[in-house]
């Protein structure tokens, strides 16, 4: 399969993603069967591996059980295998197309360029209203798993300091109508901000994007010790109700004279749908400026002028 560059627009698909994970480990992900097997594929899509010999002109023979329960044959000769920065693949069965993959080292991360250049401009046009929305949920597949092996950080560290007493500090955090003034990024408001707060209570809090968007997220308390200690679960929903992960918030308070030191550790336990990787890139940032607005809350509850509480924010990923 060959092609001018004159007519790649008429052939060709590119989708690229930025992975949280080193080239070595992307690239293992790519060409080992057990990884490989995991992601491969659309949302529902899973898959049985009858052949798979991972050298230039080695076969890789498969079927692809859709979520309606449709199989999908499927046959691929491999064409050239340059660890860890390059894999050229032939899909020989129906759709024919040249798939060539690239992994480039970005400040530790890894950006991969999926390219498929299809054998027609006909093969093309059938293929690509699926193929686009489709790379994208491999994609998300793949970072799931990537993160099933090790990558990337489900674990935040971050430190702020407030100029108020702890035990205000602590009525900010545990009293619903002060929570939902600061609760998410900024912009963000909390229609729906619900606390019980003991040992087993529930908690229930709608974030709702600037857009009109509503995130909701249940959660559990597991530990609490005014004012020093609060330990809670967070599980965000999708629209449909479902989990998109489950985390767990540690935040300690403590008294540095006049002012109060708040630390969190929040850490994902468990990933329910690869899509939440897409959410969990602005953790940090989404914490950070929920800080920032608890600042200013804690401001109005004492009754001076807005950015009186802020002080710079520490944050360390582990």
């Amino acid at each position: 399969m060959t092609a001018n560059a004159d007519d790649y627009a008429n052939r060709e698909i590119v989708t690229t993603r930025l992975f949280d994970a080193p080239r070595e480990l992307v690239f293992r992900a790519w060409t080992e069967p057990d990884h490989l097997a995991k992601w491969w594929g659309p949302k529902g899509f899973t898959n049985t591996f009858h052949e798979f010999d991972p050298r230039p002109g080695g076969t890789w023979r498969f079927v692809m059980h859709g979520p309606n329960g449709t199989d999908y044959p499927n046959e691929i000769v491999f064409v050239e295998i340059a660890s860890p920065e390059r894999l050229v693949l032939d899909h020989v069965s129906l759709p024919k197309f040249r798939l060539t993959v690239s992994f480039e080292e970005v400040a530790g991360k890894t950006k991969v360029t999926f390219r498929q250049l299809f054998d027609s401009p006909e093969t093309y046009g059938r293929i690509k209203s699926l193929a686009l929305p489709g790379n994208e949920e491999n994609f998300d597949k793949l970072a799931s798993e990537l993160a099933a092996m090790g990558a990337g950080s489900h674990e935040m560290l971050m430190s702020r300091v407030v100029l108020a007493p702890r035990e205000l500090v602590w009525k900010a955090w545990t009293d619903s109508v002060h929570l939902a003034k600061w609760w998410g990024p900024r912009g963000f408001s909390s229609p729906r901000c619900e606390l019980d707060l003991r040992v087993g209570g529930k908690l229930h809090v709608d974030m709702q994007h600037p857009d009109g968007t509503v995130r909701p997220m249940i959660g559990q308390f597991l530990e609490i010790v005014p004012p020093e200690r609060l330990v809670f679960t967070a599980m965000p929903l999708d629209p449909n109700g479902k989990p998109l992960f489950e985390a767990t918030n540690a935040v300690d308070f403590r008294q540095e004279g006049p002012m109060t030191r708040i630390n969190v550790r929040a850490t994902v336990e468990k990933i329910h749908d690869p899509i939440a990787l897409r959410f969990l890139t602005g953790r940090d940032q989404g914490w950070a400026e929920s800080l920032y607005r608890l600042a200013d809350v804690v401001d109005e509850m004492v009754g001076s002028p807005p950015g009186r509480a802020s002080s710079p924010l520490s944050l360390n990923k582990t």
